[in-house]
């Protein structure tokens, strides 16, 4: 059955190991059948959340008129939400992480989505991964209550300069994440 996959793509590196694992994954979920969208967060103009509680009075609407508004209706839309980021400073990008918090407007009506988690990073070792990992399962632990869960995750390690991933075992596992949505 063919699903629906987005790729939130929280780089502001164009082109870097990020968005290359972010693209093995497209192209395994393509092969397997899945539609695919991706969005360049560093090519959209999102506002931070204000905290302002509008879209929990207004049945899950923000106010704020910006880019956000087209990528909620895919975020409604998708069946597997794949969130790639490079780890800096142990977690999230800072584009990552605006989309993150304004999730909080469409929390109550994520129903049966599968997140994933595509990263890379210039440290070396899996350990300096694992404050990226656990802020991943607690942001989609946040929406479990409507069935959803998780998918899987990768890191392209030691891959500080652009390209770095290419040749890892972390395209493979990009790619086969993906197929197997």
């Amino acid at each position: 059955m063919s699903k629906k996959v987005l790729i939130l793509m929280g780089s502001p590196r164009k082109m870097g190991n990020t968005e290359i694992l972010c693209g093995e994954f497209a192209r395994g979920a393509k092969e397997a059948g899945h539609e695919v969208d991706t969005i360049l967060i560093r090519e959209k103009d999102i506002n931070g959340c204000v905290a302002c509680g509008a879209c929990r009075r207004n049945g899950g609407t923000c106010i704020q008129q910006d880019d956000m508004q087209e990528i909620y209706g895919l975020i409604e839309a998708a069946d597997a939400i794949v969130l790639g980021s490079p780890i800096y400073y142990y977690t999230w990008s800072s584009q990552m992480k605006t989309v993150l918090d304004r999730f909080y407007a469409k929390s109550p009506h994520l129903q049966n989505k599968t997140f994933y988690l595509v990263s890379a990073c210039h440290a070396g070792e899996e350990k300096y991964t694992e404050t990226m990992l656990d802020t991943f399962r607690k942001f989609h632990c946040c929406f479990r209550a409507g069935g959803n869960g998780e998918g899987g995750y990768v890191f392209g390690l030691g891959a500080g300069d652009p390209g770095d991933v290419k040749d890892s075992p972390a395209m493979q596992k990009a790619y086969e994440m993906g197929k197997a949505v």
